[in-house]
């Protein structure tokens, strides 16, 4: 069965203001941390003691703040080349919904945990911050779309989309297992909502989540659903309406 090769798409509106508030995060980060005047991740990457202390504006901040230029510049390829994909085969609107409720699903999930389970311990100031999770999310779903396309590990390895999946998601366990840190279940639970999200849309819950704005559509168009593509040449996939 013949696959199609992934080709880098067109910078897609969405990502392009990711990527851009991305930059500005990062070279304020840098900046900041150059001269010591302050730590942007203790501002705008979400904890649960920043959440009580009022900062609740990093429910919307913290996927955006970069600290490493690697990961700054791996993070941003990925939402330029998968992300992008995403955003014109689904649409503006739904691909904003999507990534809209991963980021304030496990912000809200992360933020209670630091601060029912971990009240008064440095897990508690330990801030979320970064687009892996974004990343993390959109990888699941394009797995889930096209499970055979080839992917590279590492910018060397091709292999299947699925089993790159399948490797992140043991990388992660292995961190939040033996490193205890929040940040990897977080990045777990994005890749577990995505899957739900995709797989199972379906249902009323999520498919009234996900299709709230698209409220005008005709009845034959509320008929269509979002199906796992096998060969997309054969095939071509269908996606929400």
């Amino acid at each position: 069965m013949s696959q199609m090769q992934f080709q880098a798409p067109p910078l897609t509106k969405t990502n392009k203001i990711i990527l851009i508030l991305s930059v500005a995060c990062f070279i304020a980060s840098s900046v900041g941390k150059a001269i010591g005047a302050f730590s942007l991740p203790s501002i705008l990457g979400l904890s649960g003691s920043g959440v009580l202390s009022g900062f609740v504006f990093q429910f919307i901040t913290y996927p955006f703040v970069e600290t490493q230029l690697l990961g700054f510049l791996f993070n941003s390829l990925l939402v330029w080349f998968i992300g992008s994909e995403i955003e014109k085969m689904w649409g503006e609107k739904l691909y904003q919904r999507f990534l809209g409720l991963i980021v304030l699903i496990c912000g809200l999930v992360y933020a209670l945990v630091g601060i029912l389970l971990f009240n008064g311990t440095a897990l508690y100031s330990t801030p979320l911050f970064g687009l892996s999770g974004i990343n993390f999310a959109l990888l699941i779903a394009y797995a889930t779309l096209y499970p055979d396309r080839q992917l590279s590990m590492m910018l060397i390895f091709p292999m299947r989309a699925r089993t790159f999946c399948f490797i992140l998601i043991a990388i992660e366990l292995y961190s939040g297992i033996f490193s205890s840190y929040l940040s990897s279940w977080a990045h777990l639970l994005s890749m577990a909502l995505s899957f739900l999200f995709i797989r199972y849309q379906h249902l009323p819950l999520i498919h009234q989540m996900m299709n709230k704005s698209f409220g005008r559509e005709s009845k034959k168009a509320k008929k269509g659903h979002l199906r796992i593509v096998k060969d997309e040449k054969k095939d071509p996939p269908r996606y929400w309406h």
